[in-house]
């Protein structure tokens, strides 16, 4: 079952690993899939990279999540809204896990492990555990393997 969370942006904090500086980036197209005791959301963030100012920080911080992604720590999302119906879902399933999909357009997608909790002033932060697969890797192995048959040919 797909749950729409919210279709209009909403703006999203990213945190690193190791002290690496953070961003903003605007999250659209917020869903939840639920499949058993999974729970997948699914956040929108190609926008961000087809900016017309490149050196806007939604721009910035997106291509810096496209080069940092195993380094991910945390997603915030200060959407009250959003958090409530994340949780409404959480709270009804028995043993839930979630995972985290974020799709960056042509750049791909990443995928996390995560876990929710909230926050004190209000939304909802993903503590990323595990960086789980990405669609990015597997095209460039695609467009590689088609460069290298074009130069045997």
């Amino acid at each position: 079952m797909k749950y729409s969370l919210r279709k209009t942006p909403s703006h999203l904090h990213l945190a690193y690993k190791y002290g690496e500086q953070g961003g903003g980036v605007l999250g659209r197209n917020l869903t939840l899939e639920v499949e058993s005791n999974l729970l997948t959301l699914d956040i929108d963030l190609s926008a961000n990279l087809r900016a017309r100012n490149k050196n806007s920080p939604w721009f910035v911080a997106a291509n810096h999540l496209v080069k940092s992604r195993h380094k991910l720590k945390s997603l915030q999302c200060p959407d009250n809204l959003v958090r409530a119906r994340l949780i409404r879902t959480w709270e009804q399933i028995a043993n839930p896990r979630l995972r985290l999909r974020l799709d960056l357009g042509e750049a791909g997608w990443f995928m996390y492990e995560v876990s929710p909790h909230s926050l004190f002033m209000g939304g909802v932060q993903l503590d990323v555990r595990d960086f789980m697969e990405e669609q990015a890797e597997m095209q460039h192995r695609v467009l590689a393997s088609t460069t290298d048959q074009r130069h045997h040919v």
